[in-house]
């Protein structure tokens, strides 16, 4: 696009989280000018979709507001749709996807930080970290466990095969893990990765399972616990993805028992437990109720979403391919 300036949009609910200043902002006003509203919630349907028919790019992040469906059949001047985070089913509506309006979002920008967390996980359950650490705590010092072991040679499963399986499966390589993927989607494999042709199969031939999978009508409660019996004694079950892929009840009953360990940055329903729930207390059981991939240390001027998102908006304005464009299919996985 040439001569006239974008009109960028963010048109967003009380709790909005798009900055208002800072360095992405100053480089969203570089680009085009910018309007950002946060008073959605008190617009009709037709007060939004005329602001945004007035826009080129529409800005859509956690705590916007939903584009209504007729702008799809009827954009407007709107010509993108630009989401700078990861999820956007509570505000883009599958029919805008659908239509000629490409829609993007922050592709593979948080993949490095969900990965690291679960191999943070992994580690802290194969080396027993917590019930040691609790042990001192409690006055002890060495704790004699028969489960304390090494990654090298675990038979790792890995429940989905995305791009942030992908990057776990890369860090955990180095390791000397053996390396399993259940994955329909995936159609290539890299080498030293073998495919489990079904979800029992992974379950049966693994030490521990890390889950990556999205939440859809298929993965819900597919971790059953026929399958979490499949794991030996001591198995792990690592978890970033959504709580609701595991049955909770069946994988906290195994927790109980002491026969299983798990490391669980998500769980099921609202993922969050009662302050009185057990769960908290198991030291077989590390919760970090969702905040492994939350960062606030040694961030850089720009966090990566950030520049995905101006990175792309600079690609349209200069007419070029957008990345990390959605279409039916990833819509309808996505999480």
């Amino acid at each position: 696009m040439t001569g006239e300036r974008l009109r960028l949009l963010h048109l967003g609910l009380s709790r909005s989280r798009m900055p208002e200043e800072g360095p992405f902002v100053d480089e969203l006003r570089a680009i085009g000018d910018l309007t950002i509203r946060k008073d959605a919630g008190a617009m009709s349907v037709e007060q939004r979709a005329a602001l945004i028919r007035d826009c080129d790019v529409l800005l859509t992040m956690w705590g916007s507001a939903m584009v209504p469906i007729d702008v799809a059949r009827d954009p407007g001047r709107l010509r993108y749709v630009c989401n700078i985070t990861g999820e956007m089913k509570s505000w883009v509506p599958l029919e805008l996807i659908e239509s000629s309006i490409p829609v993007t979002n922050w592709g593979d920008a948080s993949a490095d930080e969900i990965a690291e967390a679960a191999m943070a996980l992994l580690l802290t359950a194969a080396k027993d970290i917590v019930p040691q650490t609790r042990h001192i705590e409690r006055g002890g010092w060495r704790l004699e466990r028969h489960h304390r072991g090494t990654v090298r040679g675990l038979r790792v499963g890995l429940y989905g095969y995305g791009v942030i399986g992908r990057r776990f499966a890369a860090l955990l390589q180095p390791f000397g893990a053996r390396l399993t993927v259940y994955d329909p989607f995936a159609a290539e494999l890299p080498e030293g990765v073998a495919r489990a042709e079904s979800l029992d199969a992974l379950f049966a031939g693994s030490d521990a399972v890390s889950i990556h999978a999205g939440l859809t009508a298929e993965t819900r409660g597919s971790v059953t616990a026929g399958r979490l019996a499949m794991l030996p004694d001591g198995g792990i079950v690592i978890n970033t993805a959504r709580g609701d892929i595991v049955d909770q009840e069946a994988l906290f009953a195994e927790l109980a028992r002491g026969r299983l360990r798990a490391g669980l940055d998500v769980v099921a329903g609202s993922d969050e437990l009662a302050p009185d729930h057990p769960a908290r207390r198991w030291d077989n059981c590390i919760l970090t109720a969702h905040m492994l991939a939350k960062l606030s240390w040694n961030l850089p001027r720009l966090l990566y979403r950030e520049e995905i998102c101006l990175d792309n908006l600079r690609r349209f304005a200069a007419g070029e391919g957008l990345r990390f464009r959605i279409d039916r299919e990833k819509y309808v996985r996505m999480t």
